[in-house]
């Protein structure tokens, strides 16, 4: 299966950059001997690595496959220079598998289901298209223009466009996801090196039963669950001293803000994680970390400024600049409201009502409560909601309040960032991480734990893998069963996330022509239906501007709005 093959890939050339790192910062006497560096941890500053870069070459270049094949061919270059290093992390993989085998259960069930076609609500509207045109394209100025929500900056989509492969394999694949997925679930399930072992376990069932169906769509709400999760179960295992692992800390930090901004409140952890290294920084650490937040904030604001013309979209308050291409204010105002609306009421937008938004607390909260669908959604929030009592419980016996004094920042970090969540957009995929911890941490001085590591390592091992042989099982009952899904169709390449399987292109879709002559296309439907797919060399959108307008020759040139043209003359007479 080609997308086994992209995983090896992703994770062995991080590997080899993020091993690259360690070499340099250790050379340059910028990090402490902390203990030993765990594989993980490598990879995961690889990963940010190769998210740094590909966001600032977006500014420039398409990053398309010829960027993965420049990253790759780094890569063995690295290997070769590291040799011995690559050769015994490779090793400890393999050894590792001893103590580990149920995680080839897991592997399995990943396999199963990254044959699918994306089934995420959001792929067909933004996900796929963000992300044909990071292949396409460098950053378009004004895209927000054609819909709103292209101009979502997530450098996910920078990234997963270089591993797409669109023009290699005829369709676009998404080995990003299930990349990330596997490697934070094999540092999970690696229970001996961490001093939560049953925090990670509880992790890792919701991990599987919340995100498992999204390895195969090009979702930011994947790796904005997991990484950031990761961020605080390292937080939790810190150890003292300026090493290697606080700076993976720092780069996950500003990778995850990134990403998506629904992480932003993680960037409070910096505070006391600062504060807690501060007898050992000096100047040149200092640099380092202020670096690291430079080299992704500034590219990422760039590319905010250039697709929508503002600071931070679709944040209107932010609005700094007076650019030909920047959004309608209104329309800015619509995709703000729009994210609230549906977080609060889970109604289509077709039937957005603004006045809902204005309803007080004791109002919209039983509305929101009636629409938690999924089984295990009420009861965490109850008790994310009852987590202050049991923390402040832990003050009152003697014997928990040591773990109370070593939980208290995390849980603080993890608690504002669930009040940031709930009182903005409270969509649970929106803040996964910040629930679950909330939830769980202030256990963690209560939870029983198995005596003796064996019995530990046992116990965790059967748990996961019967998580991963009930989703194993789920796959052949529905998909293969009752489903009837052609796995042997699909076993080289997923299927593919694509307007073919609802009907002819000329049934689906509605050819309208701007003002400016230009021609976009409208899904048939629309409002109500809105994914424009993956139509090659032609503009797609789910809601029609008459007013749309290319600023040149060139869809290069960008984007704009004859509105925003009109509303900037008359500002400047």
């Amino acid at each position: 299966m080609i997308l086994v093959l992209l995983w090896g890939a992703i994770l062995v050339s991080c590997l080899a950059y993020g091993l690259f790192l360690y070499k340099v910062l250790t050379a340059c006497q910028l990090i402490d001997e902390t203990g030993p560096v765990r594989g993980s941890e490598l990879i995961l500053a690889g990963l940010s690595l190769l998210v740094g870069v590909l966001q600032i070459a977006s500014i420039f270049v398409p990053t398309n496959f010829y960027l993965s094949a420049i990253w790759l061919g780094g890569a063995l270059v690295i290997a070769g220079l590291y040799r011995s290093g690559m050769t015994t992390y490779v090793r400890q993989f393999w050894e590792k598998q001893k103590q580990i085998p149920v995680f080839w259960l897991l592997f399995l069930a990943i396999v199963l289901y990254s044959t699918l076609s994306p089934d995420h609500f959001d792929s067909g509207i933004y996900h796929l298209p963000s992300i044909r045109w990071n292949e396409r394209f460098p950053v378009i100025p004004g895209l927000g223009n054609l819909h709103g929500r292209l101009a979502f900056n997530s450098s996910f989509f920078v990234v997963s466009a270089a591993w797409g492969l669109t023009d290699l394999v005829g369709q676009t694949l998404y080995p990003l996801n299930g990349a990330i997925f596997l490697l934070v679930c094999w540092r999970i399930m690696s229970w001996k090196q961490t001093q939560y072992p049953a925090l990670s376990l509880l992790l890792l069932l919701l991990v599987l039963y919340y995100l498992t169906r999204h390895v195969f769509s090009p979702t930011p709400d994947l790796p904005a669950t997991l990484l950031p999760m990761t961020m605080m179960l390292m937080w939790l295992d810190q150890k003292p001293g300026f090493g290697f692992q606080l700076v993976v800390m720092v780069l996950l930090i500003a990778l995850c803000v990134t990403i998506k901004l629904a992480t932003i409140p993680i960037v409070l952890a910096l505070i006391p994680i600062g504060w807690a290294v501060r007898p050992y920084l000096t100047v040149s650490r200092v640099a380092l970390v202020l670096s690291i937040g430079l080299a992704f904030a500034l590219p990422w604001v760039l590319r905010n400024i250039i697709l929508s013309g503002y600071l931070i979209y679709p944040f209107p308050g932010l609005d700094l600049f007076s650019f030909d291409w920047k959004i309608p204010i209104e329309r800015t105002y619509h995709e703000r409201d729009y994210v609230e609306f549906w977080a609060k009421f889970r109604i289509h937008e077709a039937y957005m009502n603004v006045n809902y938004l204005k309803m007080s607390f004791a109002k919209w909260v039983p509305m929101w409560w009636e629409r938690q669908g999924n089984f295990f959604n009420r009861p965490i929030w109850v008790v994310a909601v009852l987590s202050p009592l049991v923390m402040l419980s832990h003050l009152l016996a003697p014997k928990r309040r040591v773990a109370f004094n070593v939980l208290l920042m995390p849980y603080l970090v993890t608690l504002a960032g669930f009040l940031f969540w709930f009182l903005s957009a409270p969509d649970f995929r929106f803040g996964y991480v910040f629930i679950w911890l909330t939830a769980l941490i202030p256990w963690l001085p209560i939870l029983p734990e198995p005596a003796g590591e064996r019995m530990l390592s046992l116990w965790c091992n059967r748990l996961a893998g019967s998580a991963s042989v009930i989703l194993i099982g789920f796959f052949v009952v529905y998909y293969l069963a009752i489903k009837h899904f052609p796995i042997q169709q699909y076993a080289l390449i997923p299927k593919p996330l694509s307007y073919q399987d609802k009907g002819a292109y000329e049934s689906l879709f509605t050819l309208r022509h701007t003002r400016s002559g230009l021609e976009v296309l409208n899904p048939v439907g629309s409002p109500l239906e809105q994914n424009c797919y993956e139509e090659e060399g032609k503009l797609c959108a789910p809601f029609f501007y008459p007013d749309l307008e290319l600023r040149g020759t060139r869809i290069e040139e960008g984007f704009r709005s004859s509105l925003q043209v009109q509303q900037q003359m008359s500002l400047n007479k």
